[in-house]
C-alpha cells in the first residue's frame, strides 16, 4: 500500500482492498473519458464559490468571464510550468484580451481548450466547463448576457460540446447580444454506488458527479454547507457529504458518514473528517433511537436506483441537483428528530418542576423560543426514553407538542428534550383565570381540539396514561398542545390494555384502575 499527502495533509492512498473498505466499485468505468486524470494536483480552484482568497498561496481569486467562477492566477501558472505534456486534463475556455502581446502572435479570433497555451500576459478564462456554482444551477441566474463586442463567432462556438460535438445550446442573437446557459454535455456521465457508513456500520448511497461542485449553502435545505477542507463540505442538517478530487475535479456526493471516500475517475482514496458531535450524543441507545429514527438509506437507494434508470433520457446531467433537492426535500418533510449540541441552547428560564424532571424556555440557534425538558438521573431514567419514542410517533401530528431533538447538560450529563415553546400556559391555568368569561362555544371548541389531539395518540395505538389539565398547553398556531408523554404506552393492536401500575394525578385517574384495571384507551 502507497500513500502520499496532497498539499493540505489529507492522505491519499492507494492500493487498498475496496472490499473491506466496504465500497461498490467499478475500476472500468471512466466518468469523462475525454479527458486525463491530471498528475499533478489542481490546486488553483476554490471549493467554494463565495471564498475570497486562495487556500495555498493566499492571493486574491480571480473570476472567469462568464459565471464568475473562482481560481488563482498565481497557483494556475505554478500548475502549467509543471506541467510537461500535451494531455488535456481541464474542460476550459481561453481567449485573447490582447493582440499585441510581447510573448506571442494572437490574433482577436484566438480560443484554445489547451491550458498549456495560457499566456500570463493577454490570456483570460472565459469559464471552467467542470466547474458547477449554485448560481449556474440556479433558474435565475443559468442565463448569462454576453456585452455586444462579444464576438458571434465565439457564441457559435459554444453551442456545441468540443468533446463529442453534441449541441448543447440555442443560443439567441438579439442586437449584438447573446444569452448562453451554463449546461454539461452529456459526455459528463454521473454513475452511483455506495459506502459503508462508520457511524452505522451500514449501507449508506453515492452519487458520484463528473464535475467540481463549488456549493457553499445546501441544495436541499439551503443551509450554510460546514467547510472541513479544501475538498470536503458537508449539512449536518441533511447529513449529506461532499468530498471532491483535486487529481481529476470530480465530486463524490455521499448521504451518510464514513471515513473515506474514492474518486470514480482516478481511483484514489481520500480520508474524510467530520466532526459527529453535532449529529452524534455519544450514547448507543439515543445514537442507535435517533439512526432508526432517520431511517431513509432504503428510500434514498430506491430513488437513486429509479434515477439511473432514467439518466439515459436526461439531456442536462445538472438536473441531479434537481434530484438530489427533491429526495431530501421530501424524506426530511417526514420525520427529522436530531441530535442538537448543548451549546446551541441558551438562556435557559425555569419555568416549571415536576415528578421526573424541570421545564425551561430557552432560545436555540437563531433565538427561536424553545421549552426544554430535562429528565433528572436520565441515564437511568426510562421515562426519558418512553417520553423520546412516544415523541417520535407522534411527530408532525396535529395538536400534539413537538419535538425538535435531544440535547445534554454538559455539567449534570441529563439528557433534555428540545420542544416547540406553548407560550400560552396549560389548561388548568387558564380555567382558573378566565373560567367565569368563557362562552360555551369557547368550551366546545377546546374540547374539540383536545378530542382530536387524543385522538391522534390513539390512532397510534398509544394511550397517554397521564392526561390531564396541566398538560394541555395554549399554542397561538394550533390553540391546544397535549404534552407530557412520559408515562404514555403503545397497546398491541388487538388489546387495548397496558402495564397495571398506578401513576399519574389522582383526581385524573379513572376510578376502575384504584379497583385494579389496566388503564386502557377508555381510561384517557
Amino acid at each position: 500500500m502507497e500513500q502520499h499527502k496532497n498539499f493540505f495533509g489529507s492522505n491519499l492512498t492507494f492500493g487498498l482492498n475496496y472490499e473491506t473498505f466496504g465500497q461498490s466499485f467499478d475500476r472500468t468505468f471512466d466518468p469523462t473519458p475525454q479527458l486525463k486524470s491530471s498528475p499533478i494536483l489542481i490546486k488553483f480552484i476554490s471549493f467554494n464559490q463565495n471564498e475570497k482568497q486562495c487556500l495555498h498561496c493566499g492571493n486574491e481569486y480571480f473570476g472567469t468571464l462568464i459565471f464568475e467562477q473562482k481560481y488563482c492566477k498565481k497557483c494556475l501558472l505554478e500548475y502549467i510550468e509543471n506541467i510537461t505534456d500535451n494531455n488535456i486534463y481541464l474542460d476550459v475556455d481561453i481567449r485573447t484580451n490582447n493582440n499585441q502581446c510581447n510573448e506571442h502572435v494572437r490574433n482577436t479570433d484566438f480560443c484554445t481548450s489547451n491550458i498549456q497555451e495560457w499566456c500570463e500576459y493577454c490570456s483570460e478564462i472565459l469559464y471552467f466547463k467542470q466547474i458547477v456554482s449554485q448560481s449556474s444551477v440556479s433558474s435565475q441566474s443559468r442565463f448569462f448576457n454576453f456585452p455586444i463586442n462579444f464576438e458571434q463567432k465565439r457564441i457559435e462556438k459554444e453551442k456545441f460540446c468540443d468533446k463529442c460535438g453534441q449541441l448543447l445550446y440555442q443560443v439567441i442573437g438579439l442586437t449584438g447580444i447573446g444569452y448562453l446557459g451554463f449546461k454539461l454535455c452529456s459526455c459528463y456521465q454521473i454513475s452511483s454506488g455506495w459506502v459503508k457508513s462508520t457511524l452505522t456500520k451500514k449501507i449508506i448511497p453515492v452519487l458520484y458527479l463528473p464535475w467540481w461542485d463549488t456549493f457553499d449553502n445546501c441544495v436541499a435545505c439551503g443551509v450554510k454547507l460546514n467547510f472541513v477542507a479544501n475538498c470536503q463540505k458537508w449539512c449536518s442538517y441533511c447529513i449529506v457529504i461532499y468530498i471532491g478530487c483535486r487529481h481529476c475535479l470530480t465530486t463524490n456526493v455521499i448521504f451518510g458518514i464514513t471515513n473515506q471516500s474514492q474518486c470514480k475517475k482516478c481511483n484514489r482514496l481520500l480520508d474524510i473528517t467530520i466532526d459527529t458531535t453535532y449529529i452524534s450524543s455519544g450514547n448507543k441507545e439515543i445514537d442507535e433511537f435517533l439512526n432508526s429514527a432517520r431511517n431513509r438509506i432504503h428510500v434514498i437507494n430506491d430513488q437513486i436506483a429509479n434515477y439511473m434508470n432514467d439518466i439515459k433520457n436526461t439531456t442536462d446531467p445538472l438536473d441531479v441537483y434537481y434530484f438530489i433537492k427533491n429526495s431530501l426535500e421530501d424524506i426530511n418533510s417526514k420525520l427529522l428528530m436530531k441530535w442538537i449540541p448543548y451549546s446551541q441552547i441558551t438562556d435557559l428560564e425555569e419555568i416549571a418542576i415536576g415528578g421526573f424532571g424541570i421545564i425551561y424556555k430557552a432560545n436555540w440557534l437563531d433565538k427561536t423560543s424553545v421549552a426544554i425538558k430535562k429528565f433528572l438521573y436520565s441515564n437511568d431514567n426510562k421515562y426519558f426514553f418512553n417520553e423520546l419514542k412516544s415523541l417520535y410517533q407522534c411527530y408532525n401530528m396535529a395538536f400534539i407538542i413537538k419535538c425538535y431533538g435531544i440535547t445534554q447538560d454538559t455539567v449534570t450529563k441529563d439528557y433534555m428534550l428540545v420542544m416547540e415553546y406553548a407560550n400560552g400556559g396549560n389548561l388548568h391555568d387558564y380555567l382558573q383565570k378566565n373560567f367565569a368569561n368563557i362562552t360555551w362555544n369557547t368550551k366546545l371548541y377546546i374540547l374539540w381540539k383536545i378530542s382530536e389531539g387524543l385522538n391522534s395518540i390513539h390512532n397510534k395505538n398509544f394511550i397517554h396514561g397521564d392526561f390531564h389539565s396541566r398538560n394541555i398547553l395554549s399554542s397561538p398556531y394550533q390553540s391546544w398542545l397535549i404534552s407530557d408523554l412520559g408515562l404514555s404506552q403503545h397497546v398491541e393492536k388487538d388489546d387495548d390494555t397496558t402495564i397495571n401500575e398506578v401513576y399519574g394525578i389522582i383526581p385524573y385517574i379513572a376510578p376502575e384502575i384504584f379497583k385494579g384495571a389496566r388503564f386502557s384507551k377508555a381510561s384517557d
